[in-house]
């Protein structure tokens, strides 16, 4: 009772000073919407300090996951959807808006550090809003790691500016990164209910559907009439957004199989893998290959034997579409195609990677051990197509976030960082075990999900350059944190 009449009362102590804020706005004469900004930002801040963190972070993960990112190029940058205004909000820096060049952070990252203000001070003070029930702490056992994580990430800044790197372009290496441990927390501490939790399901769910849907009208109304050849249809992070939902859908079905689960699998399975397919990303059906196996291997004994008894049955027929297939150029044989790409990696963009891979290797050779810390270029010893005159940084950051990140922090460096990923695994396999209700489990499957598809990312197209990978990663895993201690005991499992 105490803390929400404090609240309260901060809340009653800042309403005057944006009140005078407005009303000088006026007296300046200024633009008709500038005088509502302080009063808007005053609600901001209201129900950020006064709600539950909950409310804020279901809210910013469901718009984060909603906008177009603009770094990403969405639609190859050649269509503009709806969303791309929200998301230039979000996603730019704030000094593109405000023109002061100080401001080199976006609006996301503003509110992410405000919740995760709001989170410390109410730890603190001992403010139980944030728990169920407002019982006492729930412990995360991820704390641990993503601390580590971030003193392993500060540490490799010290150590790169110390070795003359350049400052500038460490922020660009390191930023999703830094963030990364802040989220976990973040998030761990807002999916502690089971209620916040089946909104996180819901939510990847309906995102997924939605985003799939605008690149399947991209594709079909605006790129093929007009002869447009897009590379891909939404971005490179969608893949794993779709990978992420199409596992969840089925892991609802393999865990509790009824009329529900079915119809939403019959709903929202055709979108999202007309939508995956149109997005054109082979990472993508990496990820689901490697999610359905996990699926398997965590199932009772009897769906895997009827799994393994179905796989036998269907392997000539699907020999038999794989040999006519792989070949052909028609849309009926475009997974056998894409497998082939992956197999076979014969393709320009195959051979490219392959010399900034050999790039990465001879660069760690260089620093083994600690590495050379953030601000510092990969050495390029064989230099594959030039694109210096167009992009002159394209050695701060390499395609294969893994090497990448294993070339510049050595492997000290590299092991205290991904450790967090490894314990996010072990984390969200006893949560898997623990979980008494249906959307835990898809919530602690999505965890391991979310892991494979961002480690894919990674090793194939700057998985830890990308916004979607990290909010969607730190979310699952924030939520079967909690969910790995308390097994999901405020409901019964249904």
């Amino acid at each position: 009772m105490n803390a929400t009449r404090e609240r309260a009362r901060l809340g009653t102590w800042l309403l005057w000073p944006c009140v005078a804020a407005s009303l000088a706005l006026v007296a300046m004469g200024a633009g008709a919407l500038a005088p509502l900004a302080p009063l808007l930002a005053f609600a901001l801040f209201v129900v950020i300090v006064i709600a539950p963190l909950r409310w804020s972070a279901v809210t910013l993960f469901a718009v984060a996951l909603l906008a177009d990112n603009p770094g990403e190029r969405p639609m190859d940058g050649l269509w503009e959807s709806p969303l791309m205004p929200v998301g230039r909000l979000l996603y730019e820096n704030l000094n593109k808006l405000t023109h002061i060049d100080a401001l080199r952070i976006s609006l996301l990252e503003v509110a992410i550090a405000t919740l995760m203000i709001v989170t410390v001070v109410r730890k603190l003070r001992a403010d139980r809003i944030d728990e169920p029930g407002a019982g006492a702490p729930v412990p995360n056992p991820m704390r641990g790691s993503y601390a580590l994580m971030l003193a392993a990430i500060v540490g490799l800044e010290v150590w790169g500016l110390a070795r003359h790197g350049d400052f500038k372009n460490s922020l660009w290496q390191f930023r999703q990164l830094m963030w990364m441990p802040v989220l976990g927390v973040l998030f761990g501490t807002a999916f502690k209910t089971a209620r916040s939790r089946d909104q996180l399901v819901r939510i990847t769910l309906v995102v997924a559907c939605v985003r799939a849907a605008f690149g399947l009208f991209f594709h079909y109304a605006i790129a093929v009439p007009r002869g447009l050849d897009a590379a891909y249809a939404t971005t490179h992070s969608d893949s794993i957004l779709a990978t992420i939902a199409i596992l969840l859908g089925l892991v609802l079905v393999v865990v509790r199989p009824c009329v529900e689960h079915t119809v939403l699998n019959l709903v929202c399975q055709p979108l999202l893998v007309l939508g995956m397919l149109v997005n054109d990303r082979r990472i993508a059906f990496v990820g689901i290959a490697g999610g359905l196996v996990a699926l398997v291997l965590l199932s009772p004994a009897a769906v895997q034997r009827k799994v393994t008894r179905s796989l036998l049955a269907i392997a000539p027929v699907f020999l038999l579409y794989a040999a006519v297939g792989w070949n052909a150029h028609s849309p009926l044989f475009k997974p056998i195609t894409k497998l082939r790409s992956v197999i076979e990696q014969k393709d320009d963009s195959s051979k490219t990677r392959d010399i900034e891979n050999f790039n990465l290797i001879q660069t760690l050779k260089r620093q083994p051990v600690f590495g050379s810390g953030f601000g510092h270029e990969y050495i390029e010893v064989v230099q594959a197509n030039r694109v210096d005159q167009i992009f002159a940084q394209y050695r701060f950051i390499a395609h294969n976030s893994v090497l990448w990140l294993l070339s510049l922090a050595g492997v000290v460096g590299f092991t205290l960082v991904w450790q967090s990923l490894t314990v996010s695994a072990a984390v969200a396999l006893r949560a898997y075990r623990a979980a008494r209700r249906s959307l835990d489990r898809a919530v602690a499957f999505g965890a391991l999900a979310a892991l494979a598809a961002f480690v894919i990312q990674a090793w194939g197209d700057m998985g830890l350059q990308s916004w979607m990978g990290t909010l969607l990663l730190t979310a699952f895993v924030g939520a079967a944190g909690s969910l790995a201690v308390n097994g999901g005991r405020e409901e019964r499992f249904a």
